[in-house]
């Protein structure tokens, strides 16, 4: 599978762990915001807090319902770059690398790093370029030894 990696499909894994997640953050944000307007988060003293907790949390929920929204925004936004080929880590990349003995696989995109996403048997894992490992990633081509601050390294296999 690593040697036919679809950048393509790897963009639309992303885009749907976005739509996912968006989702998610939607409905509890609903459901918070349910449970705070209910008869039972009805204040009983003065000392009951319930109510006031569940707004917040319904306030706390819209809000990462709004981040997510403006990831898929960024994302969609700039197709193009994320899905053309390039031959350095830089937006838009897809790079494998060979690290403590294993092999990882990242997506250089806009927002929403850190993400995991499976593309057929594949790890994938979004970076931005706020990182330590994309920041010593970045310029990069295949064949090239990279170290993060942090002193570990490895060696870029392939960039797409």
């Amino acid at each position: 599978m690593s040697e036919g990696m679809d950048k393509a499909a790897v963009y639309a894994a992303f885009l749907e762990h976005l739509e996912a997640e968006l989702a998610g953050a939607v409905a509890a944000s609903r459901d918070a915001a349910a449970y705070a307007t209910d008869e039972e988060a009805r204040a009983e003293s003065k000392w009951d807090t319930q109510g006031l907790e569940a707004s917040y949390l319904a306030a706390g929920q819209a809000g990462q319902a709004r981040e997510w929204m403006r990831a898929m925004e960024m994302v969609r936004s700039q197709r193009d770059v994320l899905v053309r080929p390039v031959t350095q880590a830089g937006p838009g990349a897809l790079v494998q690398c060979a690290q403590a003995g294993e092999t990882d696989w990242y997506f250089f995109v806009p927002a929403a790093g850190g993400q995991e996403l499976i593309v057929g048997d594949i790890r994938v894992t979004t970076l931005t370029f706020q990182t330590p490992l994309a920041a010593a990633l970045r310029g990069k081509r295949a064949g090239e030894s990279y170290v993060t601050g942090g002193g570990a390294g490895g060696e870029v296999l392939s960039v797409r």
